[in-house]
């Protein structure tokens, strides 16, 4: 990010986000990047909502692990950190799914052509997601409400709580300011629903470049160094894990 008189390194660092992204961002226009169309899903049994979140927590983690440490756009060091910050906080909840008996659906990935070139690729696709993420952690909290599974409800909020300080962190950093909604929007009914917006990173299309495969725990570790945060505690407790119960 570039320096410039009389800037303050916020403003160089929102300059730098916004390189290359070119009018307003349309979750509409997301999909038409890969060129394709996103078809809906059937609904989900209680272990697969637990798999498909992890397979979201794996892209997500693969995602600003790339970004981190392969993309060419500038990214100063305060910019980073918070990026690290968020990579910490999905690593943990890929772990927590995985402790209470998740398997993510993919381990490698196809990201959009330009997300390691152009700033303005990398914004529009983690907003995309982390408002998917969201949405998906908004309906997996009532469909476990749902099924008598209140633990795994307010686990679910939880997450989804953590996805939106990432959407309004990002939306920070990228100029765009921290939104006007009260509420996070209800995007899903079931989270079967956020299956079409996972379904262009699991496949090579249009678009797309890859397959980049999630990183190892000592790759992350490489990455994080000392900025891992002290985890939350869920109110799923991970060592008395939930049973993976189906229908």
């Amino acid at each position: 990010m570039n320096e410039q008189t009389g800037t303050t390194s916020n403003e160089r660092t929102r300059r730098g986000f916004l390189s290359g992204l070119a009018g307003t961002l349309a979750l509409a226009g997301f999909g038409q990047a890969f060129g394709q169309d996103l078809a809906s899903t059937a609904a989900l049994d209680h272990a697969a909502v637990l798999d498909l979140a992890a397979t979201a927590e794996a892209l997500a983690v693969t995602l600003y692990h790339q970004v981190l440490t392969t993309a060419t756009f500038r990214v100063d060091e305060d910019t980073a950190e918070h990026l690290r910050a968020v990579l910490g906080a999905e690593t943990h909840h890929l772990q927590l799914l995985k402790n209470l008996g998740a398997t993510p659906l993919a381990s490698r990935f196809h990201l959009p052509r330009g997300l390691l070139t152009d700033a303005g690729v990398f914004v529009d696709t983690a907003l995309h997601l982390e408002t998917a993420f969201t949405g998906a952690y908004l309906a997996a909290t009532h469909q476990f409400a749902e099924r008598g599974q209140p633990g795994l409800a307010a686990t679910a909020a939880q997450l989804g709580a953590s996805e939106a300080q990432h959407l309004t962190l990002l939306s920070q950093l990228a100029g765009l300011g921290p939104g006007d909604l009260t509420l996070p929007a209800a995007s899903f009914r079931r989270v079967a629903d956020a299956g079409p917006t996972l379904a262009p990173f699991l496949r090579n299309g249009p678009g797309s470049l890859g397959p980049v495969t999630l990183p190892r725990a000592e790759q992350l570790r490489l990455v994080l160094g000392q900025r891992a945060a002290t985890p939350g505690r869920p109110f799923v407790q991970t060592h008395t894990s939930a049973p993976r119960q189906r229908g």
